[in-house]
């Protein structure tokens, strides 16, 4: 393989940062307590509060956040008349630490304006959705007001566009652009006059492809992180930093809500008695991690399909080609595995026959690898299994051409399935016989993403890379302190 140039896995800045928090630590202990302290961060929940006046759409929006409909059997309830009577919570499927809350609507006899927010207990949640539809009106400059005082983010939402676009069309000289454009205008007014800025969205919870729902969702996906770590960070700074009172009330909040478990606040509180490792310091921490790289080896003999997975994984066509010669490619920047470098690591063989040791040292800048199953006889994925499990490191096995495999056995005379099972069991004895652990073999066609294993294979390898993600980012702390804290000894 070529000599190739790896990347920083954070960005100068963080890098910084992280050099100089750890800077009289002990590289030896940072691993166990960072990925302490991110097991923790990955119990933690957020809240969402989806409110606005009764019959905005509220329901109807958390549905469309869960993918469902209306009647289907864990849909929100909505309807013309009161439905939500109290706050419900749904998990967002797609953000497992997000809880949605479907409020009550405001301005019912049931809950009054004077009273609503009160009863609603706005502290409970970390950010907001108002809801409105129509026009804004006076109870949603009360939410907003009620939000602003707690310094809370909020989204503003106007719902049901589809209507007031059928509406308006009836209009001489309508101008869908114009109408919309009138729409936000009016939102934003009210919202200037007390000197807010917050997202504003229009959408319909049934044409769901116009308008700006897809907008919503991904501004909702690329904030929430950021919201989590401040939530977090917030956290830690009343526990550790704001009294006792502080502290208790802050604890008593977070195991109320479940966003913690009792376990999981001694542990963060023993982490602080050792270490000082307060809020500051986490803050830090958690802004490297989530601009930090995991770095994905993509395994695999000259011609043996390692681009064409590449392509797949990021979805973009691929055309059958000529093999190409043995290279490490620059990483690949997949839309669908956010943070993650995938390099094209093609013509292995040279390397894993020539020395196990120097493939051993190639593989130990990755963090994660796929590696590409080779021909029974020669084995070399066995060889890559076994120097990854020696630097104690993850892996996949794939192979790429389950399709040219069924064309080359037509004289089988047994179905596509059989066949199938008989190439995954061949090639599972051949890794209990080399004494390795016990892994699953996808079976794919990497230009048919519909057919086989694909689609197993992506939702094991998304599972994977966020297991394996906190203790790559651990390991490489230590390792950067350690190489830091060398070169000032030397200097």
């Amino acid at each position: 393989m070529d000599r190739f140039y790896m990347p920083e896995k954070i960005e100068e800045d963080h890098f910084t940062k992280i050099k100089d928090l750890f800077a009289s630590e002990s590289p030896e202990k940072i691993p166990n307590q960072l990925i302490s302290l991110l097991e923790v961060f990955d119990h933690f929940k957020i809240d969402i509060a989806v409110t606005g006046e009764s019959g905005a759409g509220k329901s109807s929006l958390i549905n469309v956040f869960l993918g469902l409909k209306p009647d289907d059997t864990l849909a929100a309830p909505t309807g013309a008349v009161e439905t939500t009577k109290q706050p419900t919570m749904y998990q967002h499927p797609n953000f497992p630490h997000v809880r949605l809350w479907d409020l009550p609507g405001m301005g019912t006899p049931s809950f009054t304006s004077k009273s609503y927010v009160k009863t609603m207990n706005f502290d409970l949640y970390d950010m907001f959705m108002v809801v409105i539809s129509e026009r804004v009106r006076e109870n949603n400059m009360l939410l907003v007001d009620e939000i602003g005082q707690r310094k809370k983010p909020f989204y503003f939402i106007r719902t049901k566009v589809d209507n007031d676009m059928l509406s308006q069309s009836k209009k001489s000289k309508f101008s869908e652009k114009r109408a919309l454009d009138q729409m936000r205008r009016d939102c934003e007014k009210y919202l200037k006059e007390k000197k807010l800025d917050p997202h504003v969205f229009l959408v319909s919870a049934h044409e769901t492809q116009k308008y700006e729902m897809q907008k919503l969702t991904d501004t909702l996906k690329n904030e929430v992180s950021q919201l989590r770590a401040e939530e977090f960070s917030s956290f830690l700074d009343k526990m550790f930093h704001g009294g006792w009172i502080s502290a208790r009330h802050a604890t008593n909040h977070i195991q109320q809500t479940g966003k913690l478990q009792a376990d999981d606040i001694t542990t963060l509180q023993n982490m602080y008695k050792r270490t000082g490792f307060g809020a500051a310091k986490v803050s830090v921490v958690l802004e490297a991690l989530s601009h930090f790289q995991l770095d994905v080896a993509v395994l695999g003999e000259t011609g043996s399909g390692v681009s064409t997975l590449v392509n797949a994984l990021n979805g973009l066509e691929n055309e059958v080609s000529d093999a190409a010669t043995a290279y490490i490619s620059n990483p690949a920047m997949c839309n669908g595995y956010p943070d993650v470098r995938f390099w094209d690591v093609s013509g292995i063989e040279a390397n894993v026959d020539y020395s196990i040791n120097w493939t051993k040292h190639v593989l130990n800048c990755y963090d994660f690898y796929i590696i590409i199953l080779s021909d029974c006889q020669k084995a070399r994925h066995i060889k890559l299994a076994k120097a990854v499990e020696q630097l104690r490191k993850h892996y996949l096995l794939v192979q790429t051409k389950a399709d040219c495999h069924l064309q080359t056995r037509t004289d089988l005379y047994c179905d596509e399935t059989e066949m199938l099972d008989g190439l995954r069991a061949q090639y599972t004895q051949g890794l209990q016989m080399a004494n390795l652990c016990e892994q699953q073999i996808f079976l794919i066609n990497s230009l048919d993403r519909s057919s086989f294993d694909f689609i197993g294979l992506e939702s094991a390898l998304s599972g994977d890379l966020n297991t394996v993600r906190a203790s790559a980012f651990a390991y490489y702390i230590a390792r950067i302190v350690k190489q830091h804290q060398q070169n000032n000894t030397e200097t």
